[in-house]
């Protein structure tokens, strides 16, 4: 063998060699942030590839890994030459997109993975971060939800789509907030639905539920805390305020009584007396519910919201026998009569009529309201003219809310009656 022959053949020795030599594997890199669920392409593929392959591919995901995207693209072209139908390929690319913000990209390599192998675990996992960066929470949410449901899901999946549940149950909660009554309410099932344990969304959603009077849907939403909440402030005044919407204003008054006494919240103590009264009212004939309700007071409203408003004139005793009239057989009859009896109303002496359906308006209403301090002998009344009297006794004078000739309406002569009834005491 010449001397050149033997120069060849060493020559094509070493390129062979040079050839056969594997470049060193890049070092593992341990992603952070939201990266971390990138999982590697090849979980869920079902392909495998011949070794010197499959060492490029890992070269290649490691480059991915630490972010070297030229020389992770320059290894999975490598890999395309020999394997171009190996759908990690394109999970990989996708990977690459994701990270560097090509969302639009990336779900386009994941969906056509996707259709090559719907249940491809890698891409669905990307499909669902994909979502997770567009703010798609609830997409996002399913999706995990989906994956996290399959015999092989990544050991991750339960926790983020917990975490997911958990921005979504915020997201919901934040929203509800400022929304209008109807569309609070839905958002508020909705959070409770991703969070069932939350106390504070649950106070509030029966809260809202109170003040469109569905009491019995605002109880059903309190139940659950009856077991882990059930001595806090709000929780108790919820089921009083269901209790008061179905008529069972004793077990309410109880519920109050203690909220009251255990807070010394004055709150607590204004709604009970509003209870009290509700009951009281509750427990009224007809015709004293009609006079409350009136929009602007008769004579006839008068005395009978005089009479069950004021003890004084309810049990006043050694009365005189009233005049006659003949126009009062109507509803109230007997406190009209009672009203002429104490001298509040006078009987025409020519025609025996005291008029009960003439309307009361603010001017003579202020009068009447007097007139009933000082012919029950108020202390705060004695020896001041009428015009004065009401001012001494801490009436409001009705005057200062409707003009003269403006009616009253009952609510409004029932506040002002109490009033009545507390200086007569």
């Amino acid at each position: 063998m010449n001397r050149t022959k033997i120069v060849m053949l060493l020559a094509v020795a070493v390129l062979a060699a040079r050839c056969t030599t594997t470049a060193p594997m890049p070092p593992a890199v341990t992603p952070e942030g939201e990266d971390r669920y990138l999982i590697d392409p090849r979980v869920g593929a079902n392909q495998s590839l011949a070794a010197p392959e499959a060492s490029r591919f890992e070269a290649a995901w490691r480059y991915i890994l630490a972010g070297n995207e030229a020389e992770a693209r320059r290894a999975l072209g490598d890999v395309r030459m020999k394997a171009p139908d190996y759908l990690p390929l394109l999970v990989a690319e996708a990977a690459i997109d994701i990270r560097n913000g090509r969302l639009d990209e990336a779900r386009e390599k994941v969906v056509q993975a996707q259709e090559r192998v719907p249940e491809y675990t890698a891409a669905r996992v990307y499909e669902a971060e994909i979502a997770v960066r567009e703010r798609r929470t609830r997409v996002a949410y399913e999706l995990y939800r989906d994956i996290a449901a399959q015999p092989n899901a990544p050991d991750f999946a339960t926790a983020r789509a917990n975490e997911l549940a958990g921005l979504l149950f915020n997201d919901l909660l934040a929203a509800a907030q400022s929304a209008p009554e109807q569309e609070s309410i839905r958002l508020l099932r909705e959070a409770l639905a991703f969070n069932t344990a939350a106390i504070e969304p649950r106070i509030l959603l029966a809260q809202k539920l109170l003040a469109l009077k569905q009491f019995d849907e605002a109880r059903k939403e309190v139940d659950p805390l009856l077991n882990v909440a059930a001595d806090r402030a709000e929780v108790q005044e919820i089921l009083a305020e269901v209790e008061v919407g179905r008529g069972r204003f004793q077990e309410a008054i109880v519920r109050y009584d203690r909220l009251a006494r255990r807070t010394k919240n004055a709150r607590y103590e204004r709604r009970l007396e509003e209870i009290k009264q509700e009951w009281s009212s509750a427990n009224m004939p007809g015709h004293y519910r009609d006079a409350l309700n009136s929009a602007a007071i008769t004579r006839s409203d008068l005395a009978i919201l005089l009479y069950w408003t004021v003890p004084s004139i309810r049990f006043a005793q050694n009365l005189g026998a009233p005049p006659i009239a003949i126009d009062v057989d109507g509803p109230g009859r007997d406190e009209i009569i009672r009203a002429i009896a104490i001298g509040l109303f006078d009987v025409d002496p020519i025609t025996r009529r005291v008029s009960p359906g003439r309307a009361v308006p603010a001017s003579r209403f202020a009068t009447h309201l007097a007139r009933v301090l000082t012919l029950r002998g108020a202390p705060c009344a004695k020896g001041l003219s009428s015009d004065r009297v009401l001012a001494a006794c801490g009436v409001t004078d009705p005057h200062t809310l409707f003009a003269s000739d403006a009616g009253v309406p009952g609510r409004d002569a029932q506040r002002a009656l109490e009033q009545v009834a507390k200086a007569l005491q």
